[in-house]
């Protein structure tokens, strides 16, 4: 159903903290206070993220060649990129910076109107990316409706540790996204209620300006990735003129190297986010009661 999931999963993983914050009592306006709606619909979105990130990893968990069942979700990848969800939710998280620097450039530091502004952008952007989704939920279903087919045509073998351990591994990831976004709710909806809106905005922008400078290399090394697969798919047709066999795998090689490629680039973001992430929530706990 997530066109994003793959790099989703990335931000899922590292959003929240480790260490449990006490819910915070509820004010009256609950309903309608944008600052909770915000982190509300944060908490929904990491929430369905996770989920998502778990389906993909542990429907790969299968005893077929790994090098194979790395290519099919290549492919899966290619799929959902196909759509055109990537652009569009691309284009949700450009007019969310924009409208959020918009607010910034309006009403002063410690603003209550410029805090409501932050929050109404946020739930803007989160409706945005939502609308993306549900518009395009039937292709999305069918690009995993056709990892299957792919996963199901490769020969035996098996993930590296065996289909227990993976399923395992998928298992134990997803209850660590999970607390993460609970954690993160938490300290968010603190922050919203019993905390300096001044200490508590200075916060968000400071974790905005920290992790920009790793979501642009996470994107560059994704280019580097598309690049390499697209080098390595051509030399491959011209090295087996004559199609056929050899040149199905070459690609299936070619594919899981590319898979392979997206995934280190997401591992090797995540020190980065989870640093700033932990800047945040620490920031947050130490901002005065309001």
């Amino acid at each position: 159903m997530h066109a994003e999931w793959p790099v989703l999963a990335l931000f899922v993983a590292v959003l929240g903290a480790s260490a449990a914050i006490a819910a915070p009592t509820p004010p009256a306006h609950q309903c309608s206070d944008p600052c909770l709606q915000a982190a509300r619909d944060a908490r929904s979105e990491c929430l369905s993220s996770a989920s998502g990130a778990f389906t993909d990893a542990f429907d790969a968990c299968l005893e077929r060649d790994q090098e194979c069942i790395d290519a099919c979700r290549f492919q899966l990848g290619e799929c959902r990129d196909s759509t055109g969800a990537g652009a569009d939710l691309f284009a949700c998280q450009l007019e969310l910076k924009a409208a959020k620097d918009r607010c910034r450039n309006k009403f002063p530091l410690g603003s209550r109107r410029r805090e409501i502004c932050i929050d109404r952008a946020q739930i803007a952007g989160f409706r945005c990316r939502r609308a993306v989704l549900r518009h395009l939920r039937r292709a999305l279903r069918d690009c995993r409706s056709a990892f299957g087919q792919c996963a199901n045509a490769c020969v035996p073998g098996g993930p590296p540790g065996g289909v227990d351990t993976c399923k395992a591994d998928a298992k134990a990831a997803l209850q660590a996204d999970l607390a993460s976004c609970k954690a993160t709710y938490q300290v968010t909806a603190s922050g919203c209620i019993n905390k300096d809106g001044t200490c508590v905005q200075g916060c968000g922008d400071a974790r905005d300006a920290c992790s920009a400078p790793t979501q642009s290399m996470l994107a560059a090394a994704m280019m580097v990735c598309t690049a390499q697969e697209k080098a390595a798919a051509a030399a491959c047709v011209q090295a087996n003129p004559g199609g056929g066999s050899p040149l199905d795998q070459c690609l299936t090689t070619a594919q899981a190297n590319a898979f392979a490629c997206r995934e280190a680039a997401l591992q090797a973001a995540g020190p980065g986010i989870t640093a700033c992430t932990q800047q945040y929530v620490g920031c947050v706990k130490a901002c005065p009661a309001a």
